[in-house]
């Protein structure tokens, strides 16, 4: 059971990279115009700072840390929150090409697939007795 659980951190940890260079990708695409708008978003500061968090929290449940295992819920729910803020605030341009439809579409219902499977495993007693 160790072992999947990290083989499931893993991939979730994948699939997050690839929505989090999307995004990369979706704002360098969108903002050529130079209008500066980008100087009073701190949406992007602010899932810049959550990712590095979110990453470590990733290797300190691959670790089996018992730190890890108590933040991941705070994160997930973090990630959901900074999703909906940063779009009612500052709606995000987004660039409709075969990345966008394979991100949105595949990527991204597979990572919260993911999350909800580690969730889910991190409950199981015989996760939790591995962690320290």
């Amino acid at each position: 059971m160790r072992n999947d659980f990290k083989k499931a951190v893993l991939v979730k940890s994948f699939l997050f990279l690839l929505i989090v260079f999307w995004g990369g990708y979706n704002s360098t695409v969108m903002n050529t115009s130079g209008n500066g708008r980008f100087l009073t978003d701190i949406g992007n500061i602010l899932f810049l700072i959550f990712s590095i968090i979110y990453t470590c929290n990733a290797f300190l449940l691959i670790k089996l840390k018992n730190l890890g295992r108590l933040t991941y819920l705070p994160l997930v729910l973090l990630f959901v929150f900074l999703g909906f803020v940063s779009e009612l605030f500052n709606p995000m341009q987004i660039k409709q090409d075969y990345f966008y439809l394979f991100i949105f579409y595949v990527i991204s219902p597979l990572f919260f697939i993911m999350q909800g499977i580690v969730l889910m495993m991190l409950m199981l007693k015989s996760v939790q007795e591995n962690f320290h």
